[in-house]
């Protein structure tokens, strides 16, 4: 974390000492006018060193966000195809997981839909034949009945042969399919240690706002549950709707700029 994060408020703190020392001299003399503005200025400065922090964090996070990048990615499209894709922000690269692993999992029932009717096949062929290979050691076979056999074992053995090559080469792209929870589990993983940064970023905000509250004197009574339409809505993404909603990262970037930060 920034070592600016928190910097306003131990400003803040020795403004507070600074003031009271200086509150009490107007009062000791009688300046009650004097008095009164600096009360003004320390609540001025409450405010100030609050919005800095705010800021500062605000900051913070926009530059974790932005500067949120991977390598590029080879995505394999279709045989002899690949489709490179830069991603660029936590959506983005979740979306990445939840389309990858989609992916992978319609590729490996594809492959399994295709390998059950290849083994159900050799397991009918194989338990025909070796039923009558055992009449044929109890010889008990008629010579046309040899013969039938002869030649369906030949036909077997070529079946065999091209349904293993099927069956390896299905299970050779379910392997490979499979490299996919490596990608994703690195794209999670920085998503998670982002979100980590944000979690221990806001919970400094709240204990610096109490930290303000509490020097200045403000209690703050627990308020009773309202419904708010708002909730549950998630946040607002529709710029065309809204017109409200930053549409970039470079607006954001323009918008804490020209505030200071």
């Amino acid at each position: 974390m920034s070592n600016k994060l928190g910097s306003g408020f131990v400003e803040f703190e020795q403004l507070v000492k600074d003031g009271a020392v200086e509150l009490l001299n107007h009062i000791e003399v009688g300046d009650f006018s004097g008095a009164i503005q600096k009360i003004q200025e320390l609540s001025e400065a409450r405010h100030s060193s609050f919005y800095n922090e705010v800021g500062l964090l605000t900051r913070s996070l926009h530059d974790a966000i932005r500067d949120f990048q991977v390598d590029s990615i080879d995505l394999v499209v279709g045989e002899g195809g690949a489709d490179t894709s830069k991603i660029t922000d936590a959506s983005d690269r979740l979306n990445y997981v939840i389309e990858t692993t989609s992916a992978a999992a319609n590729k490996t029932m594809d492959m399994v839909d295709s390998s059950v009717p290849v083994a159900s096949e050799l397991q009918t062929q194989a338990r025909g034949l070796r039923k009558d290979w055992s009449r044929l050691i109890q010889r008990d076979l008629t010579p046309q009945e040899f013969r039938d056999l002869y030649k369906r074992i030949d036909l077997f053995l070529g079946y065999a042969d091209e349904s293993a090559t099927t069956l390896h080469s299905n299970l050779n792209t379910i392997l490979l399919e499979q490299g996919y929870q490596d990608l994703t589990g690195q794209v999670i993983a920085r998503v998670n240690d982002l979100i980590r940064d944000v979690e221990v970023k806001l919970v400094h905000l709240v204990a610096v706002a109490g930290r303000v509250d509490s020097i200045s004197g403000i209690e703050h009574k627990e308020s009773e549950f309202e419904h708010d339409d708002t909730r549950g809505h998630g946040p607002a993404i529709n710029k065309q709707s809204n017109p409200e909603v930053l549409g970039s990262q470079d607006e954001v970037d323009d918008l804490l700029s020209s505030l200071g930060f």
